[in-house]
């Protein structure tokens, strides 16, 4: 179809012409049928489909763009999702250890350790690297062909973990000849001195959810890295296929022998920059291209969407200018209806593109809105365990408020008013306990800020026990604490610090339930530039076997249904943010000892 550019042309100026041009066309009706029929609506039906497929491929290329973005987000969920495991292993004691002495009993604990998480991950591989390169762990171990034993050290992702602490790379699988992104994590020992890395930890994911999901979308979505080689797509034949440099003016006849090893798209010019044309079956179907650089990395995302709505909408739009010309020569009421029409059309594309974009916003909002619960839940956990002192805590008071409000009601009524003044009083001091409480608890399960700063470590302890106070006294545990005179102000977060307190004294109360003594002593004292909190219980403490793995995460020794395992490896973590470090260790008089050291902080004036 002949494209004819549209006659920019207001209202008002084909109302004026119309009003000038009547007298004239009336008087030769056979004429101006004619004339409308041979050149006016041909005229008609192209300038409106011109216009109507200029405003759809604006609205098209809108869609597409917010299409795009969420493809992109997908992409880096999916990419971010893992991001954490290699980090969180490399600081794992048994990967350390396995390290420092590949024993055949620690390689077996660690193959099936890997072994589960990868499949708990849906990942193609899970597996640890030495200094020099060879697999000495691997979640594949017992499959065929295996990592282990394999030497990856020419691998980009080993070199840049080695060197800079973390690496990224997409490859083919040289054991597995299965594409997939490693995310690679460096692991250091603590027992060196000359801080070299003792090895990596690697993890492979492939993509293959990705594109199942996206081939549930209508666009045919592609990622290509900088050389320009696809390696993710929801279209079957086009993986590993080049993107062409420079796009024929039209489709050849037959494909063309590849030059090169690696084949190229099959892609053609479609008479514009962003317009892609393919051959489909018997024939040839039109795509809009957009793209957008991924970021963080080397790659590029693109999606090609059909063009076959603009073109049926062009279409429909040239058959009712057609008939709105025929109309018009008979009652010239056809013309401003559709223009009505049009400014519908064009109304509903706006509201159907603000609807689009508002989703969007609001899934943005459910996603951070989500994230954020997550962190508040380790927090929640502990208060969920002192709910039935704190209860018990409340109660008593509520109980004597009602009965001092009885008492005083009787003496009035017996004109004592002296009695009734220390009645009231009386419920003053316990509203004041009560208070106590509820400020305690609010200020425990508000949610941290997330900024560094100095904090009194001494008012962090206060804190703590006064949350637990209710459940020490019920467990019959006494509290002995060494803190010194003056302000000790260390450097950390407030809340986050008595959450790591909140769970080092339950679990000593819980350690000593079966115990005839329970007693804790907390100490504090200054060390140089650092300060030594110290929470010791008077329990049986902790079995020499468990001391390695005490804060790994999802390792417990309590009974099911007491605990997931995570309180220490939460704490572990919290303390690692405020630049320090929690250790576990049995006292030599007995008991287990927890110490926290954390940087002083000079007081500012």
């Amino acid at each position: 179809m002949v494209r004819i550019a549209p006659t920019r042309w207001t209202f008002s100026q084909s109302r004026d012409w119309v009003a000038r041009r009547l007298p004239v066309l009336f008087a030769r009706p056979r004429r101006v049928m004619l004339a409308v029929l041979v050149v006016g609506m041909p005229l008609a039906a192209a300038v409106a489909a011109g216009l109507a497929a200029d405003n759809a491929g604006e609205s098209l290329r809108e869609q597409g763009s917010a299409q795009l973005s969420l493809y992109e987000s997908n992409l880096r969920t999916e990419l971010e999702r893992h991001a954490a495991v290699p980090m969180v292993l490399a600081r794992d004691r048994e990967v350390a250890d396995l390290l420092r002495d590949p024993s055949p009993e620690r390689v077996d604990r660690l193959n099936r350790k890997l072994e589960a998480i990868a499949a708990t991950l849906k990942a193609s591989a899970l597996y640890v690297m030495n200094a020099a390169g060879t697999t000495v762990a691997a979640s594949n171990w017992n499959a065929s062909p295996s990592f282990v034993g394999q030497n990856f050290s020419y691998r980009p992702y080993f070199q840049s973990a080695m060197e800079q602490g973390e690496g990224h790379h997409f490859a083919l699988g040289t054991t597995s000849l299965v594409p997939g992104y490693y995310t690679a994590q460096r692991v250091v020992a603590e027992n060196r001195t000359d801080g070299r890395p003792a090895g990596v930890v690697v993890l492979k994911v492939g993509f293959q959810e990705l594109e199942r999901a996206w081939s549930h979308g209508q666009e045919k979505v592609l990622v290509s890295d900088r050389d320009g080689i696809v390696f993710i797509t929801n279209v079957e034949g086009w993986r590993y296929n080049a993107l062409p440099r420079r796009l024929p003016v039209t489709l050849p006849a037959a494909a063309a022998p590849p030059t090169e090893e690696i084949p190229t798209l099959p892609w053609a010019f479609g008479g514009a920059s962003d317009r892609i044309t393919l051959r489909e079956g018997n024939g040839e179907r039109r795509y809009l291209l957009q793209s957008a650089a991924v970021p963080g990395g080397d790659w590029t995302i693109h999606a090609l969407t059909s063009l076959a709505p603009v073109a049926t909408r062009a279409q429909q739009a040239g058959l009712l200018a057609a008939a709105v010309v025929a109309l018009a020569a008979l009652t010239g009421h056809a013309l401003a209806q559709r223009r009505l029409n049009l400014v519908e059309r064009l109304a509903l594309q706006e509201e159907a593109r603000a609807e689009l974009e508002r989703r969007v916003a609001a899934a943005t909002a459910e996603l951070r809105a989500t994230e954020n619960e997550l962190t508040q839940a380790a927090k929640l956990a502990a208060l969920g365990q002192m709910s039935a002192a704190m209860a018990h805590e409340i109660n008593q008071p509520l109980a004597a408020i009602r009965s001092f409000a009885d008492n005083a009601v009787v003496l009035l009524e017996r004109g004592r008013p002296d009695a009734v003044r220390d009645n009231l009083a009386e419920i003053a001091d316990l509203t004041d306990r009560m208070a106590a409480i509820t400020r305690s608890l609010k200020g425990f399960a508000r949610r941290a800020s997330g900024t560094l700063g100095a904090v009194s470590a001494a008012a962090a302890v206060g804190q703590a026990l006064a949350l637990l106070e209710a459940r020490l006294r019920r467990d019959s545990v006494t509290v002995d604490t060494d803190l010194p005179p003056g302000p000790l102000l260390v450097t950390g977060e407030d809340v986050r610090l008595q959450q790591v307190l909140v769970n080092l004294i339950g679990n000593a109360a819980d350690a000593m339930r079966a115990s005839p003594r329970r007693h804790v002593r907390i100490a504090l004292a200054e060390e140089g530039e650092e300060a030594v909190l110290t929470v010791r219980d008077s329990g049986p403490g902790i079995a020499e076997a468990d001391l390695p793995r005490i804060f790994v995460p999802f390792f417990t020794t309590k009974e099911a249904g007491d605990g997931l395992g995570l309180g220490l490896s939460i704490s572990h973590g919290i303390v690692e943010d405020f630049g320090g470090s929690l250790t576990a260790a049995n006292h030599p008089e007995g008991g287990a000892l927890f110490t926290i050291r954390l940087k002083r902080r000079d007081i500012q004036t």
